[in-house]
């Protein structure tokens, strides 16, 4: 399955190995020009806001979290992509039929909307897997 345009223009944005520092959460762009579903924004920001100091910027119209000194931490894009640079196992979140192969393997794609989970459950196991994201990408700028 090839992807659409706007996560194949944000793929290679996150395999790309220099990603400029963010200083803040950067506001949704015109709905118009968002290539990611505004409930998916809004989930991703649910998960990733209390995360230590994670900043929000957006690539090809989709919402990508950054550690403060540039690192992305986790990634969205149409109505249900997600994936978070956590290296853990899904487990629960596994999407169906995964839609990035080419992510390195700290990569995770996960199920946003996790139907076989409760949804307080979901977003739980969604902010282990960006709190774990954030704390590898803490540890690899402080080496």
């Amino acid at each position: 399955m090839n992807p659409d345009p706007a996560l194949a223009t944000l793929l290679d944005w996150l395999l790309r190995s220099e990603h400029p520092p963010e200083s803040l959460w950067e506001p949704e762009p015109p709905l118009e020009e968002l290539r990611c579903h505004p409930d998916l924004v809004a989930r991703l920001a649910e998960v990733a806001r209390p995360i230590g100091a994670a900043r929000r910027r957006f690539v090809a119209g989709c919402p990508v979290i950054q550690h403060p000194r540039g690192r992305p931490i986790a990634a969205a894009s149409g109505t249900a992509w997600l994936a978070v640079r956590s290296g853990l196992p899904a487990g629960a979140l596994t999407l169906p039929e995964p839609r990035a192969s080419q992510l390195d393997g700290d990569w995770v794609e996960l199920d946003p909307w996790a139907p076989d989970a409760a949804f307080a459950h979901a977003t739980d196991l969604l902010r282990v897997h960006v709190a774990r994201a954030y704390e590898l990408a803490e540890a690899e700028s402080e080496a």
